[in-house]
């Protein structure tokens, strides 16, 4: 008797990816991480240590394998059939709010509305917008989002990007090409941190403005 060649067991892709720091997560739920609670899963979700864990992802990462980065989740609709490939969500170690005088380094996953509390309790004005919209700095700068008069574009010096294959870029804001709601930025680059400039300030007259935007919202 004469038996047929066994078929080959296709790997898994949590099987072809990159050993990281971070965590996997196969067949994630990704409704519970969108504003609108709705959406199916995620193949792998990952979510790295740090900046170095997710440069190194991006290098060793099969060209072949789909990336999808998720931020806050305010401006996203996900479909009920999931996500194919590789969900990449950034944590804790991607949301630091670092000042320099009048000068803001804010990771990307860092809360629009936190940067602007952040900004006031240093007596740094002009970024009193920020707290008018649902979303992180990373999603900010993709988007170039803006409310009440004033948007990303106004207050950006620089933004920290890993591209697809893992090379960081520091582009200021021409480079980033910002416009009505939108920036040049392809759609696998990974925004890290965005450097922003406010002014001195009263504190007192920062938090009034903020609650006038609260108000309004």
């Amino acid at each position: 008797m004469v038996m047929a060649a066994a078929r080959p067991i296709e790997e898994s892709l949590i099987e072809r990816l990159p050993v990281v720091r971070g965590l996997y997560e196969e067949n994630a739920e990704l409704g519970k991480r969108s504003w609108f609670r709705t959406g199916g899963k995620a193949e792998v979700l990952f979510q790295p240590a740090d900046a170095d864990d997710l440069q190194a992802f991006m290098e060793e990462r099969s060209a072949d394998v789909d990336l999808t980065i998720v931020g806050f989740g305010s401006n996203l609709l996900i479909r009920d059939g999931g996500v194919d490939g590789v969900v990449i969500v950034l944590g804790k170690s991607f949301a630091r709010i670092e000042f320099d005088g009048e000068l803001i380094t804010a990771g990307a996953a860092a809360l629009d509305v936190q940067v602007a509390r952040s900004a006031q309790q240093a007596g740094v004005a002009g970024l009193e917008f920020l707290a008018g919209i649902p979303g992180s700095i990373g999603g900010a700068v993709r988007m170039n989002a803006g409310a009440y008069g004033s948007e990303i574009g106004d207050v950006i010096i620089n933004a920290t990007v890993l591209d697809e294959q893992g090379g960081a870029h520091v582009l200021d804001a021409n480079q980033l090409e910002l416009g009505y709601r939108k920036s040049g930025l392809k759609d696998d680059w990974i925004v890290l941190s965005a450097r922003l400039r406010g002014e001195v300030g009263d504190r007192d007259e920062i938090a009034g403005r903020m609650a006038a935007i609260s108000t309004a919202r």
